[in-house]
């Protein structure tokens, strides 16, 4: 026997004795986002690289970003069909399945402080009662993730009040929920829902004259080519929820449970961290296109007082104990 030959059926031998595991489970990961370098984005190409990783190949990531299988909608609902394992998703678009998460649209409620902002998603009594909610709907909770306070920008009216608003009846594009409509209508404008990839030409045909979204947004989506001015309302949190199908989670085994837990948290640690560092990149970078306006403190009270009834609203929808349990998780943080 040659040495060639020894060699061959010792690799052969060495083959057979590692463990070659199957591809037993398949989570598809879809999202609306596409620029690369958001910290969502880069959150979720960690969770598919750890979870496949950490599962030596048993679980199959499949990532699907850039609205590749729909928008938020069509998202959820294959999410809750099963089609689709794992959404992540802002609040403001999953209203409509997950009515709880109408305490998002609470205007300034949040601190922007996010220290005590991670607290208050990830580690309170709210947490465990959304946790609860999300349970009985069929899903699983995989955490909060950051993804910035909601500003205005628009084309031609530099906003310093609800009143230049108003007075130049702003046409401002909203998510597809109520509360959205009803937060911008208090401002004195005409909210007019618009799905978040179409949003972009609206801009730019003039169908709208603004829209509200977080700095990395802005960037990502090029926001900034259709639009003049940025205001910094900080009116609403744009909490990213990680929705996973509970019957696809309860069907993994103990162990692969723990790789996904493991590798929702790790990448929690890792997007908040890396969303504070690309804050001031975000603002520069919009800087260099745009207006950007610092509302002081008197003029951003005039926008917490005509907003002050939405939480009425919210409290009406989902009722009193939820809210009350949000408030003190934010007083007691």
């Amino acid at each position: 026997m040659t040495y060639k030959t020894l060699s061959v059926s010792a690799l052969l031998a060495i083959g057979t004795a590692l463990p070659v595991h199957a591809q037993d489970y398949t989570m598809i990961l879809a999202h609306t986002l596409n620029d690369t370098t958001h910290p969502l984005y880069q959150a979720f190409e960690k969770i598919a690289a750890d979870i496949e990783a950490g599962s030596e190949g048993r679980i199959d990531v499949q990532h699907q970003p850039g609205g590749a299988l729909g928008g938020d909608r069509e998202l959820l609902e294959s999410m809750l069909l099963g089609d689709i394992q794992f959404v992540p998703t802002s609040t403001s678009g999953a209203v409509q399945f997950v009515p709880e998460f109408a305490a998002f649209e609470i205007p300034y409620l949040f601190p922007t402080d996010t220290i005590r902002l991670r607290a208050i998603l990830n580690d309170s009594a709210f947490t465990a009662a959304l946790e609860e909610a999300l349970e009985e709907r069929g899903i699983h909770f995989g955490s909060f993730y950051n993804g910035g306070f909601r500003q205005l920008t628009t084309s031609s009216v530099a906003v310093r009040s609800p009143a230049d608003i108003s007075d130049n009846n702003l046409r401002i594009r909203v998510p597809e929920n109520p509360f959205s409509v009803a937060t911008w209508e208090a401002m004195g404008a005409a909210p007019t829902p618009i799905a978040f990839p179409e949003l972009y030409g609206a801009l730019q045909q003039g169908v709208v004259d603004g829209q509200e979204n977080p700095f990395g947004h802005i960037l990502s989506q090029r926001f900034y080519e259709v639009q003049t001015y940025l205001t910094t309302t900080n009116h609403i949190l744009l909490a990213n929820v990680n929705l996973i199908n509970k019957e696809w989670y309860d069907s993994l085994p103990d162990d692969l449970q723990q790789v996904v837990d493991q590798a929702l948290a790790d990448a929690e640690t890792f997007q908040w961290e890396l969303q504070d560092e690309m804050l001031s990149e975000q603002r520069a970078a919009i800087l260099e296109h745009m207006e950007i306006i610092d509302l002081s403190e008197d003029e951003l009270a005039a926008f917490r007082e005509a907003t002050a009834p939405l939480q009425d609203m919210v409290r009406g929808q989902i009722g009193d104990e939820l809210v009350d349990v949000l408030v003190s998780a934010v007083e007691a943080e």
